[in-house]
């Protein structure tokens, strides 16, 4: 059975170059994509790459219930991950992270948004790369606002994993965040 895994390195959370310098593009990139995403079919690795799963692109005002900068990343514990939904603006096929909550203890829903008091739908997280438009190439480092970032190969090439072992869009697999398994196996 196919069932994903994020080893987390707890350094992650320490994403701010100069801990006394606001959030920002030039300040957030120390210790960016130390932790891993993986793919198993039952104990057999499939796909093992390093990803960018803490949110250090936590810029400018907060949405209400956010009480962490950086707490829309997915919270240790199980998720489900929607496969090869509509990319919208993405580059590359990209996968939907649903059923889980974020740092915060906001509920991450079967359409991988959050539905605030007021009933509105913000965020969307998701696994995608780090393609820039701009550059026309990854970015020097993932900015990740709750998704799990990959490069532009490791996409393409977990991609044609999935594929291979008969993934289909919107089929739904499994997975785990574990903080502090990575330094046990990597």
């Amino acid at each position: 059975m196919l069932k994903f895994e994020v080893w987390r390195n707890r350094k992650s959370y320490d994403f701010k170059a100069d801990p006394k310098k606001p959030d920002g593009f030039d300040n957030n990139w120390k210790n960016n994509s130390l932790d891993f995403l993986l793919l198993f079919n039952d104990s057999e690795i499939l796909f093992k790459a390093p990803a960018q799963t803490v949110a250090n692109y936590c810029f400018g005002d907060q949405s209400p219930g956010d009480n962490l900068p950086h707490g829309d990343t997915v919270a240790a514990g199980e998720f489900t991950v929607r496969c090869f939904v509509e990319p919208r603006a993405f580059h590359g096929e990209i996968h939907a992270i649903t059923n889980t909550k974020d740092l915060d203890g906001q509920t991450i829903d079967r359409n991988a948004m959050q539905t605030s008091a007021d009933g509105f739908q913000n965020g969307r997280w998701l696994i995608h790369d780090r393609w820039s438009k701009k550059l026309g190439r990854d970015s020097n480092y993932a900015w990740s606002a709750g998704c799990f970032i990959l490069s532009s190969a490791d996409l393409a090439r977990l991609n044609d994993v999935l594929k291979r072992n008969g993934v289909k869009p919107n089929d739904e697999i499994k997975g785990e965040v574990i903080e502090d398994f990575y330094g046990s196996l990597v």
